[in-house]
């Protein structure tokens, strides 16, 4: 196991448990003591955890931001990456939209589309999509999550099996190259994840802010997604990577 695959290996059991400790983590990885405090140390200063006496917690302060602010931030950004979102959906497509504030952008601007079905665990999305005539909207069942405005758990899970979409439209809190694709919570890194797998294309809707960052839980790989939707300050050796692995990149202007 190299060193990046154990500090992502590490940050799971963090996301999964809210801490560990450091003698579970040298017996699990069967290191030294040293091995597993430098690896902490660096997770730590990526602001990623907090370490405590024998071991670490989850950086709780990211994770508390409420879903409605952290929805405005680069709210101009997201919504020129929904209306280019937009642009790859078809009439009669069924599609999933995750509970990211970046696709929640998307739902504001389905007018004109028909025959949709639109299949989604967040309460924001289905607000927005019911105004709209012509789109049958699935909402995924489980349980409640009000800081997310979202069902999430098992039992949501449960409930994507019965699918099968077009397009999954989703969105991350962070895009590295040691992580991959990464989320704030666990729960909402499992259900994408599912969402993934349960489509015929990802689409993933990520302004440049994300890149170079890693959350608690992981989503996936780079390599999971199709077409990446994102603006043009996207740094290019993320764009070359892409390119390497036939993933589709589509850059809208950031504006000034």
């Amino acid at each position: 196991m190299t060193n990046a695959e154990r500090k992502k290996r590490i940050l799971e059991l963090v996301s999964r448990n809210r801490s560990v400790q450091i003698t579970d983590l040298t017996e699990l990885f069967d290191v030294s003591v040293m091995t597993i405090r430098r690896d902490l140390a660096e997770l730590e200063e990526k602001k990623y955890i907090k370490r405590v006496y024998g071991g670490a917690v989850l950086n709780e302060e990211e994770l508390n931001k409420p879903y409605f602010p952290r929805a405005a931030i680069n709210s101009i950004t997201k919504g020129l990456i929904a209306r280019r979102a937009v642009e790859f959906i078809h009439d009669g497509d069924t599609i999933f939209l995750d509970l990211g504030t970046t696709v929640l952008s998307v739902s504001r601007y389905l007018e004109g589309k028909s025959r949709l079905s639109v299949i989604t665990c967040s309460i924001p999305v289905v607000n927005e999509l019911e105004k709209y005539d012509d789109i049958t909207v699935y909402s995924l069942g489980g349980e409640l999550k009000r800081e997310n405005h979202a069902f999430l758990g098992a039992g949501t899970e449960a409930e994507v099996e019965k699918y099968c979409a077009d397009i999954a439209f989703i969105g991350v809190a962070g895009i590295s190259f040691d992580f991959g694709l990464t989320n704030f919570y666990h729960q909402t890194a499992s259900l994408c994840n599912k969402l993934m797998r349960h489509s015929k294309k990802v689409i993933l809707l990520a302004d440049s802010s994300k890149f170079g960052k890693a959350k608690p839980a992981v989503v996936g790989k780079l390599s999971d997604i199709d077409i990446i939707i994102t603006d043009d300050g996207i740094p290019g050796a993320y764009l070359e990577a892409f390119q390497h692995m036939n993933v589709e990149v589509v850059m809208v202007e950031k504006p000034e």
